[in-house]
């Protein structure tokens, strides 16, 4: 909406022949606003959520700008939270390696151990077994029988994406960023007229 309405005063001050330029400095300006919105979010979000910033990367899908359409966005519904086994050490990441148990019958650990969200953490009630596929996940009864199971998940960088703080972080700075970035776009396409 700001955008829109910035544009239109400066189109009111330049002449018929460079007024072609501001659609294409716009959307230029636009999306390079939105790739550096992008990188600053993925480290906020690996940083928050103990996830690589690849992962999270490549969730992300930009919708980017052109010269008849100039907004842009950032798609996170691909990322979504994975299951706990991600977080845990690769060297104890076996069936059975929590629910081993001392002499007298009682288990040494209550639960999973797992480093989410920065921070390592027991979850109790958890076990790591296998699923039908094959492969390892960690577990916890839903009741007070053998099954059913459900699958515990980790943290989900979607979640922290849209966090109200991120949030507000993004919007500053993609506003700062694309007055930047206006302005050299005008410039450069200025430039290329002479």
């Amino acid at each position: 909406m700001q955008i829109k309405h910035d544009l239109a005063k400066l189109e009111k001050k330049l002449g018929k022949m460079e007024r072609g330029l501001i659609p294409k400095a716009a959307s230029q300006a636009i999306n390079k606003a939105v790739r550096s919105v992008n990188s600053a979010a993925v480290k906020e979000v690996s940083a928050e959520t103990n996830i690589k910033q690849k992962e999270i990367r490549q969730a992300h899908q930009l919708n980017l700008a052109s010269r008849n359409r100039l907004s842009a966005a950032i798609d996170a519904k691909k990322s979504r939270g994975k299951n706990l086994i991600n977080f845990v050490r690769p060297s104890q990441r076996k069936v059975g390696h929590f629910n081993a148990r001392n002499k007298r019958g009682a288990h040494k650990a209550l639960g999973v151990k797992a480093k989410a969200w920065g921070e390592t953490k027991t979850y109790k009630h958890t076990f790591i077994g296998r699923a039908p596929q094959g492969q390892l996940l960690v577990f916890a009864r839903k009741g007070p029988g053998r099954t059913p199971l459900k699958s515990i998940s980790g943290p989900s960088p979607r979640g922290a994406f849209i966090s109200q703080r991120l949030q507000q972080v993004m919007e500053r700075q993609a506003s700062a960023r694309f007055r930047v970035e206006l302005t050299r776009s005008i410039n450069y396409q200025l430039r290329k007229l002479k």
